[in-house]
This record gives C-alpha cells, structure tokens and sequence, in this order.
C-alpha cells in the first residue's frame, strides 16, 4: 500500500469529492487590569474588551492579528481547574495584556510573529509581503491534508490562506455569524475569490514528493471542476503543468498560488523559505475558480483549513 506506485495520485491527496517598550506595556497592562478587566477575565472576557484598546482604533491588520494571539491564549491559559484561583487568574489577566500588546506590536514590524499548524507543526507568518502583491496579506486560517491509508493517516502538506484585508471590509453582511454557518456559507467564499484583491494559499509539504506526482493530483483534482475546458483553458493547465515537470519537491518545499484577482493566478515554488519569485502566470478564470473550490469548495481537500478560516472570520466579524 505505501510503494511509490500506491502513493502517486494519491500520495497528494487533493481529490475530496469533485462536486493565526517597557513604558508602554506597563501602562497598558495597568490599564487594562484594573478592576472592570479583571471582572471580565472572570467571565472570560467579553469581546470588547478583548478587540479593542481603550481610547485608541485598531486597523484592520492588528485587528485579525490580535484576534489571532487572543484566540490561542484562550486555549492556552484558560482551564476549569484554574476558575476558583483568585491568583492565576491575575496571571492570566496580565498574559491577556501582554498578549494583546505583543501582537499590536507585531503590526508595527515585529517579523517574528508565527502561527503553528499543530498537526504538521508548520509554522506559517502572520503577515507576509509575497512576489506580485502590491501590498503585505495576513493570515487567515491554516489547516492540514491528510490522505488515509486503510486506517493510517498520512499528513501530506500544511496550508496556509493569506488575504489582502481588505477583503474583510465587504463581509459585513456576515457579521455575527457562527463559525459553522460561515463554514456552510458558499456564497462569502465566493465573494472572497472574486474580491478585487490579493489572496494566496501557501502550501508546506511535510513529505518528499516529485513534481510530477504533485501535479497529477492537482490536475486530477482541477479538472473535474472544469466541464468543457477552452483553449484558454488548455493553455492555463499545460503551464501549470510545466511548473512542475522534472521537479522535485522535498519536505519543506514551498508552494504559493496567488490570486491576483479571479481570473490571474500567480505560481511560485522554492525548495524551503518563501519564494521570493514567480514562476508562472496562470491567466484562466475557469482553472483559478476550480482551484479555488478545491480548497474552498463544498467538498475541500483540507477541511481543517476551511474550519480555521471559517473560525478566524467568525471571531473578526463580531
């Protein structure tokens, strides 16, 4: 079952059914611990005082990186055990504040700031600036893709959305939805495709593949979704081919596909780090549209990443 013949097309797994100063930080976490703070921490914090900062406006770019870090320090400082312990619960309260100056910081040129996909331990940039963006995306959910051999998982590639944000200020309509009905919602993937904007899925692979398989997978994936392709059509996908002929892609080779817009995709491929140039155009509104549903579609390759997207849009729509 794990020869390299059984692994070929499905070594990939894209087919899934066609149809994240010291003066300032005193003063901030002093001002963010007294009394009506440490209430809400008592009762988890409501939303406001975790979005916004008293007296001053976030941008959009600290907005989802702050709600990205606040989100993981919810997971991670926050137990039952700790409910009737008046001290930790200080504790917590100042790693809230702290948390929320780090990641403002992080909007103002802290580089370093990353995301981990756990199940792959991937970790992926909160904010990038990527070859043909005008301007630097941010993260927006990450996930994994795991291709089952009889009852054994193997995780093939980390993935990673990065949108231009934005993108965010034309979701309104969806403000306040579940994560659930977001995730069920075609139509805000939809509009997010065709917004006239930037977005780009990295992809990490965490196992050593050649080109070729790799683009076996993906066409076997894309074509489907293309019933009656056009010589446009045909020309997209034999470029998009010839990335990746005679190619090998190592564990820790990077992939981008950026849109551009809906019908502009760019191609970009390095052997470890992000790439720092383009490799290919893939100008097709039908190939980039199916390459789009394949993640984000009714029946995504990665449920994991549209799940943490789906989250992520949930707790920034608020």
């Amino acid at each position: 079952m794990c020869n390299a013949d059984a692994l070929k097309i499905e070594h990939l797994g894209f087919n899934a059914g066609v149809s994240n100063m010291d003066g300032i930080l005193t003063t901030l976490t002093s001002a963010m611990c007294v009394s009506p703070l440490r209430s809400s921490c008592r009762k988890r914090y409501n939303a406001e005082s975790i979005y916004h900062f008293p007296g001053a406006s976030l941008n959009r770019v600290s907005m989802l990186q702050t709600v990205n870090h606040v989100s993981s320090l919810r997971k991670q400082s926050i137990s039952p055990s700790l409910k009737d312990n008046s001290l930790l619960r200080k504790r917590n309260c100042g790693e809230i504040s702290r948390g929320i100056v780090k990641s403002a910081a992080s909007s103002v040129g802290n580089a370093d700031e990353y995301s981990e996909e756990t199940a792959t331990s991937v970790k992926f940039q909160r904010s990038v600036t990527l070859p043909g963006c005008s301007s630097p995306l941010s993260l927006l959910g990450t996930g994994f893709r795991e291709k089952k051999f009889a009852i054994i998982g193997v995780k093939v590639y980390a993935a990673g959305l990065y949108v231009n944000e934005s993108i965010l200020s034309g979701l309104s309509v969806w403000k306040g939805r579940s994560a659930d009905e977001i995730q069920r919602d075609s139509s805000l993937f939809s509009f997010i495709f065709e917004a006239q904007a930037e977005k780009s899925l990295q992809i990490v692979l965490v196992r050593d593949v050649d080109g070729k398989t790799f683009w076996d997978a993906l066409d076997e994936a894309i074509s489907p979704r293309i019933k009656s392709p056009s010589s446009d059509d045909k020309t997209a996908l034999s470029t998009f081919q010839g990335i990746f002929q005679n190619r090998s892609l190592n564990k820790g080779s990077v992939i981008l596909l950026t849109w551009i817009n809906s019908s502009k995709m760019l191609v970009s491929v390095s052997s470890g780090g992000l790439p720092t140039d383009v490799d290919a155009a893939i100008e097709s509104g039908n190939v980039t549209s199916a390459l789009f549903d394949v993640f984000f579609g009714d029946s995504p390759v990665s449920p994991t990443l549209k799940s943490s997207v789906s989250n992520q849009l949930a707790m920034t729509l608020v």
